[in-house]
């Protein structure tokens, strides 16, 4: 499928209404957006089951507990790039009985960029494995995990 396509086939995903348990319709029932992000942020920083990176070839990097502190290659001027030098960043938490996995859109952007979505679609079974070898323990909350955006929009994968 070419970028274009899946482009067109996630964004008619992306605001659909999906279960989530509790905890995470309490953090999207706030009404100001930056709260929703603050929340989101506070519980995948205060407990996340993985922190990583994803390269521009697919391959998933683990960040330990922090993004800054390991960047790919041990390259700082990631962080100065809009783009993230075309990876992708991302954290994962168990909120209720649900792991949510969380994607950092660009700086300055409100969406994934086809890029991003194209570079998600190719790595999250690579995600998920590396959260089993991590969390084995709970395998079956992983494979019914949920990828968010920071501001909580649903990312269909």
């Amino acid at each position: 499928m070419d970028k274009q396509k899946l482009l067109e086939k996630v964004t008619t995903k992306l605001k659909k209404i999906l279960a989530h348990s509790s905890e995470f319709k309490k953090i999207l029932a706030l009404k100001d957006k930056n709260k929703i992000q603050e929340a989101i942020k506070a519980i995948t920083h205060a407990t996340p089951l993985l922190v990583f990176w994803v390269d521009p070839k697919g391959v998933v990097l683990d960040a330990g507990t922090a993004h800054r502190d390991n960047p790919p290659s041990k390259d700082k001027s990631i962080f100065s790039d809009p783009t993230n030098k075309g990876h992708l960043r991302g954290r994962s938490a168990l909120i209720g009985k649900k792991v949510y996995i969380v994607i950092y859109l660009n700086s300055g952007k409100e969406d994934l960029t086809v890029n991003q979505l194209y570079l998600l679609r190719k790595s999250y079974p690579k995600i998920l494995k590396k959260l089993e070898e991590k969390h084995p323990k709970l395998i079956s909350q992983i494979q019914n995990s949920l990828f968010v955006t920071e501001s909580g929009d649903m990312i269909a994968v």
